[in-house]
């Protein structure tokens, strides 16, 4: 029995919250119709019956409600309750006065109800039915049909109970509809303040992005890129937001085949292409690219990065010039140097060691000698060689 005493606890926020209103609303009705109908009682003890049973259904359909809440299904117990009251209304109304009863004035409360537990739809549809059933209680007077064509009671004191009784109904659900309001704008402030957190942290990350981030339209007009690109291509990001791609590229056929390949799969990984900076430089790049959809699945842009390599390709070309470079002294060495370090050692094994004054030593000095500078040019042109990597280096150092 304990769960008549508190709300469900329900999954989603939003049935949550429709549940605590029906639950307060439930317990609100029960204890303000039960007291207006004990002091109505006191008054007219002549319709006991009448009162005993109103009464006994409000608080057995009610806590019947009640417990069926903790299953759930809250939508369904609220269209049940409003539609119980607006039965309870109409049915005592027809043998309490018709329209001219004091039931009727609970009538736009329990309309106003439905906005708060069901639903804004809801609200008309009641109020419409409400509309066509005291018609209805309107024609039945006309025509005579009602058992009871005045109300129960004229007495002024009754008229203030049931005023009262409406008017507590009415504070009661404005103070529901005020609290859910003030817990709404509190969910919103704190839903916005996280918004401009997640904001902050997304736009810090975007502006610190290395790559160049990029959106265009399907037509390749660029309608976003990250503040990257004055780095990597010297342009603002304003002053390229609405020019084509393609006037970027080094080489427009390259941008035509990366349309071809975006259009067959979808999406573009590591397209290695040349674009050119605001000032004229050409700046090597990788372009990853996705086409992004629609909820209809039609495209309506492109995504993508720009990853620099310029760098790369330079030291690239560098270690491909150094290449040769130990190539072309590799060649020296194993080849060119053979030659006359071969002759030297030939001229010195026919130098006669054991007479220097043979004549055959005077001949074959001026040859090592020519041999020996062979050998000294040889050497000065490997060691020029080798001098030409370090300016290499140094030089792309100092341009990167």
């Amino acid at each position: 029995m304990f769960q008549l005493f508190s709300p469900p606890k329900l999954q989603s926020a939003d049935l949550n919250s429709k549940a605590y209103i029906l639950f307060k609303v439930i317990w609100g009705f029960l204890l303000i119709i039960t007291i207006a109908d004990s002091i109505a009682l006191s008054r007219q003890p002549e319709y006991l019956p009448r009162f005993l049973v109103m009464t006994s259904l409000v608080w057995f359909v009610s806590l019947a409600l009640l417990y069926s809440m903790q299953k759930g299904n809250i939508r369904t117990i609220a269209i049940l309750y409003i539609t119980f009251f607006l039965v309870m209304i109409f049915g005592f109304s027809w043998s309490g006065g018709g329209i001219k009863s004091h039931g009727m004035r609970l009538l736009p409360i329990v309309v106003l109800l439905s906005g708060l537990t069901v639903g804004r739809r809801e609200v008309w549809l009641f109020g419409i039915i409400s509309a066509l059933c005291a018609l209805a209680l309107v024609v039945a007077d006309h025509a005579h049909l009602l058992p009871v064509t005045e109300p129960l009671s004229k007495s002024p004191f009754m008229y203030w109970i049931y005023i009262i009784c409406n008017i507590f109904f009415l504070c009661y659900i404005e103070n529901l509809s005020v609290n859910r309001l003030s817990k709404a704008l509190n969910a919103s402030e704190q839903e916005l303040a996280l918004r401009k957190q997640s904001e902050e942290k997304y736009r810090l990350i975007f502006e610190s992005f290395q790559d160049i981030y990029y959106q265009t339209d399907i037509k390749g007009k660029i309608i976003l890129v990250s503040p990257s690109i004055q780095q990597r291509l010297g342009y603002e990001p304003s002053e390229v937001i609405g020019k084509n791609v393609h006037v970027f590229y080094l080489e427009p056929k390259k941008r035509r085949d990366f349309i071809t390949q975006l259009k067959e799969s979808g999406k573009v990984l590591n397209d290695e292409v040349s674009l050119l900076a605001k000032n004229g430089n050409v700046i090597n790049a990788i372009i990853s690219s996705h086409v992004l959809y629609e909820n209809n699945c039609k495209p309506k842009a492109i995504e993508g990065t720009v990853h620099d390599i310029t760098q790369r390709k330079r030291a690239e070309d560098l270690l491909k010039l150094q290449n040769e470079k130990l190539r072309d002294i590799a060649f020296l060495q194993s080849h060119i140097v053979r030659r006359p370090v071969s002759n030297v050692l030939g001229l010195i094994n026919l130098i006669n060691k054991d007479d220097p004054a043979d004549p055959l030593n005077i001949e074959l000095i001026p040859q090592l000698k020519i041999a020996s500078n062979e050998l000294d040019a040889v050497i000065r042109e490997i060691v020029d060689k080798t001098n030409e990597i370090k300016p290499m280096v140094q030089s792309s150092l100092h341009k990167d």
